[in-house]
């Protein structure tokens, strides 16, 4: 017993010595923390990926042009994740009190699982539809692409009613009530929202209230080191001005149309990730 507690004080002291000339072999410019450990996390320790798309009658080239690439853009967060991601697709709709969504019977729509619908009821004079189309899902490719390819084909493109749109409110599902599933701790976290209108709430009008309501959501979202991406055609909205200018390494692309949507997107997730190995 004797010579067992000294052989383990040797190696007890072995170890505190290599410790040491570990942690003072290197001057100040060469030491460093592991990058892994703080935020923003480095991309390739793994992503999920939120897509957030405008689902009303305007976005079909929007739509369209990611349909079309949708495997390039997946191959980009393939590649940047080193091969560990996960994938959700959602979209949102308004429409006034009096109608229903336009694909409220389609069998894409009717056969998702009840806990991917939300049909809010709260506006006046208008209901607002937010539908997660593929939750969160271990190197989905395959089931994302093929929800993807239903939107604005087998499954009709929605109206909208007016103007401004729901969008806040289906992302703040997807941050704060597991809308999407559960975010992994310690992963790149990237909510990517699509949309050619400002956030609107439940009246289908933009307002201060809008406001303070995506300012709210960017706190949220730093509070779980979420990163958001805005791809708009509409300057100077208040998801620009509200969400992602308070929203912790936020980027925002205004385009004057969405001719370039594919590009774009994986254009802006690779100098996300640059940036959070920097």
């Amino acid at each position: 017993m004797k010579t067992i507690n000294k052989i383990s004080k040797v190696k007890t002291f072995l170890v505190a010595i290599t410790c040491f000339i570990t942690l003072n072999s290197c001057n100040n410019n060469e030491c460093k923390y592991n990058d892994q450990d703080t935020f923003p996390f480095s991309c390739d320790g793994g992503m999920d990926v939120a897509f957030v798309i405008d689902y009303t009658g305007s976005m079909g080239t929007a739509i369209n042009g990611i349909k079309t690439a949708v495997a390039s853009i997946v191959s980009t967060i393939v590649t940047e994740s080193g091969g560990d991601y996960r994938l959700s697709l959602s979209i949102f709709d308004e429409y006034s009190k009096a109608q229903n969504a336009t694909y409220f019977t389609n069998a894409d729509y009717t056969s998702l699982p009840a806990a991917n619908k939300i049909i809010n009821t709260t506006g006046t004079t208008t209901n607002q539809y937010l539908t997660m189309m593929e939750k969160f899902g271990t190197a989905n490719t395959a089931t994302f692409s093929s929800q993807l390819a239903k939107l604005n084909g087998s499954m009709p493109l929605g109206n909208g009613n007016g103007f401004a749109e729901p969008g806040g409110m289906l992302m703040s599902e997807i941050v704060s009530n597991a809308f999407a599933g559960t975010w992994r701790p310690g992963k790149t976290k990237i909510m990517i929202i699509i949309t050619d209108a400002p956030d609107g709430g439940d009246d289908d009008n933009n307002t201060a209230i809008d406001d303070a309501y995506l300012s709210a959501l960017a706190t949220q979202a730093n509070a779980q080191n979420i990163q958001c991406i805005l791809v708009t055609t509409l300057p100077t909205a208040n998801y620009e001005i509200s969400l992602i200018n308070n929203n912790t390494a936020g980027i925002a692309l205004v385009r004057p149309d969405f001719s370039t949507i594919a590009t774009d997107i994986k254009t802006l997730i690779e100098n996300l990730c640059i940036a959070n190995d920097n």
